[in-house]
């Protein structure tokens, strides 16, 4: 992820990127701008600006980064890391990945994201895991409605996304309660992404992608494709 608008492919080969292409036509509805050769990669610069977004921008920007992990997925690239290689302001992650063959099983996806001091945005994400995540943290959720068409959103008791002094642990087991009911529905992190821009005064916090072997039901095992 580059600039505001832009997604630079390296080392892929042409039938991926071209999925991949597929995939941002059909999740990013303002469409694609232009494409490139870039130093060695394929750029795909995308109207409007994905990086910066809030509100619904951010979601559709969410949604373009899950669709692209699923399209790498199903072509047998698996993520290995996301890494944040450079000191520039309003930098974003580089991820790096790995061939894999077989191609692993498919997959259903679902991202979430921690948005403003004190939201979770449940994109996409079936409605036993946030009810069970809102159910699990009781009166530490404040509030919870449909916020748009696929997404839910709670809001947290206090400021956990900048929180300070004893808030911090707070916050780090609100994670792990997070992970817990991921994994009795089946889900996985696949993917936590630094994928939007921040100011000069603060950063910016992940996004989860997660996925689930499709078809999972409950007591099957819960696979880390990672």
């Amino acid at each position: 992820m580059h600039m505001e608008d832009r997604q630079r492919f390296l080392h892929f080969p042409t039938p991926v990127i071209d999925s991949c292409r597929m995939t941002i036509q059909s999740v990013w509805t303002r469409g694609i701008q232009a494409e490139r050769e870039y130093a060695g990669s394929h750029e795909i610069k995308v109207n409007g600006y994905p990086w910066r977004g809030s509100g619904h921008s951010a979601i559709e920007a969410r949604r373009l980064i899950c669709g692209v992990l699923g399209a790498l997925h199903g072509h047998g690239w698996v993520l290995m890391m996301s890494t944040d290689v450079s000191k520039k302001t309003a930098d974003k992650d580089t991820l790096l990945f790995r061939h894999q063959i077989p191609t692993p099983a498919p997959c259903d996806w679902c991202c979430i994201g921690f948005s403003m001091w004190d939201r979770i945005e449940f994109i996409d994400v079936p409605s036993e895991v946030y009810n069970g995540l809102i159910s699990r943290l009781g009166n530490r959720v404040s509030d919870h409605y449909q916020h748009s068409p696929g997404v839910y959103e709670a809001k947290i008791v206090g400021r956990p996304w900048i929180a300070e002094g004893t808030e911090t642990m707070k916050a780090r087991e609100l994670l792990l309660v997070f992970l817990e009911v991921l994994e009795t529905e089946g889900w996985t992190v696949y993917a936590s992404v630094d994928q939007k821009n921040g100011g000069d005064k603060q950063t910016e916090t992940d996004t989860w992608h997660c996925c689930r072997l499709k078809g999972w039901v409950r007591g099957a095992p819960v696979y880390h494709n990672h």
